[in-house]
């Protein structure tokens, strides 16, 4: 963990990263993709997205320690709503609950029972997603690539996005009240998907404003990075696999 004040200009400068520079060359670089969706262009994508992320996870390690990024034990006073009702906190579960049951485990379990009934998949999800083709895989190359993207996902989005922007927002440099510390995560983290347009960012930012949750009520980063790297790979589920075999080797 690195000291005084040079730790805290280097939280403010991955906070600048986070907030601005990410989005911005995930934007570009996804337009890049979007007119010259090649199987180089893809991997290639993947791979600078997964260092990225690592990296930046990395250096919120060196700057918080593991205790304050990937655990968090707020007072009741500092979020009443969520942890003075009871009602609230089961109300917030039955949706997340909901949610993953809908989001999650109904496609694998959809599919393993055609599977076991041995009935055809008609692949209508390809069809829904048909505007993200650019940037989704095709070949088996780049669903490896892409599965091990969702995994960099769901471990560094939740600690860069909920562990290192709770903490920056709410505890120190900036001390905001947790509420609206949650909310400013919660768009940030809505602003990292604008290559999904509009919608994408407010049905991300609604995500991550639900994982935040879970991250308080569970006190640790482990469920809300299952869930969020389960929830990226069920589109590897839901696509259509290659039909064949790669002629060019990774």
């Amino acid at each position: 963990m690195i000291p005084g004040s040079t730790a805290t200009l280097l939280q403010h400068l991955l906070f600048v990263f986070v907030l601005v520079i990410a989005p911005a060359w995930d934007y570009w670089d996804t337009r890049r993709l979007k007119r010259s969706p090649s199987s180089a262009g893809k991997i290639r994508y993947y791979k600078t997205l997964c260092s990225w992320l690592w990296i930046g996870s990395f250096v919120a390690l060196l700057l918080l320690g593991w205790r304050w990024l990937f655990t968090i034990s707020p007072a009741p006073a500092a979020i009443p709503w969520l942890l003075n009702h009871a009602w609230v906190r089961y109300l917030v579960v039955a949706i997340l609950i909901a949610v993953f049951l809908v989001v999650v485990l109904l496609p694998f379990g959809i599919v393993v029972w055609k599977k076991l009934t041995k009935r055809p998949r008609k692949y209508g999800t390809s069809d829904a997603v048909k505007s993200l083709d650019y940037f989704l895989p095709r070949t088996w190359t780049e669903r490896r690539w892409f599965a091990f993207l969702c995994i960099t996902a769901g471990v560094c989005e939740e600690t860069l996005y909920r562990g290192f922007l709770l903490h920056y927002l709410h505890v120190l440099p900036l001390s905001l009240n947790l509420t609206l510390a949650l909310v400013i995560a919660a768009f940030i983290f809505g602003l990292a998907h604008l290559y999904q347009g509009a919608s994408g960012v407010v049905g991300s930012a609604l995500f991550g404003f639900l994982i935040s949750l879970l991250f308080l009520l569970t006190g640790n980063l482990l469920l809300p990075m299952i869930i969020h790297a389960a929830s990226d790979l069920r589109v590897l589920v839901l696509l259509r696999p290659p039909n064949a075999i790669e002629a060019v080797p990774a």
